[in-house]
């Protein structure tokens, strides 16, 4: 498949799949921003594996496929982090944490600030003022004078990058 070729099917299916994708996602979740951040990873991982990607029968039920497992998976690290909430709520302060269990927390932490800082430089910039400082997309925009698309397309590349790095590290430390 050539490139223009590749290009174009893309487009077709983006095209014809995106909406239907969001309503099915959002069925599952009720969660427009989870649906519609489910829908841009499918999406974003169909253009990576686009040109390597061997369909045995159609695409569409690939990106529908695509969509369950997203979804389990957000599920799956949803009920992980809730487990970790738990834990952090009814088992810390009934004792004190154990040395190995501090070393934990502190090698994930710097486990995570080791991945956002490996982000590209603006990408950083603007996850840390969202995430970090609770700044708002416009604030965001404004301070850096982009448009606020552009903040929360930074953001979601940001948290797509970081899902990817920390996932494994995340369940192997609390699951």
């Amino acid at each position: 498949m050539n490139v223009t070729h590749v290009r174009q099917l893309f487009t077709q299916l983006y095209e014809e799949n995106w909406v239907k994708l969001y309503v099915h996602v959002f069925r599952m979740l009720n969660d427009r921003d989870e649906a519609r951040d489910i829908v841009q990873e499918i999406f974003a991982n169909l253009w990576d594996r686009m040109e390597r990607l061997e369909i045995e029968h159609s695409y569409q039920a690939y990106l529908f496929r695509s969509a369950r497992n997203l979804v389990i998976n957000r599920i799956a690290s949803q009920d992980v982090g809730r487990k970790y909430e738990h834990y952090l709520e009814h088992a810390a302060p009934a004792f004190e944490m154990m040395p190995d269990e501090l070393l934990r927390e502190k090698e994930l932490a710097e486990q995570i600030d080791q991945a956002i800082e490996k982000l590209p430089r603006k990408m950083a910039l603007i996850f840390k003022k969202s995430r970090f400082e609770q700044r708002s997309y416009r604030e965001i925009a404004e301070e850096l004078e982009i448009s606020e698309q552009t903040v929360k397309k930074q953001i979601y590349n940001a948290l797509t990058v970081l899902r990817k790095k920390i996932r494994t590290i995340f369940i192997f430390f609390y699951h």
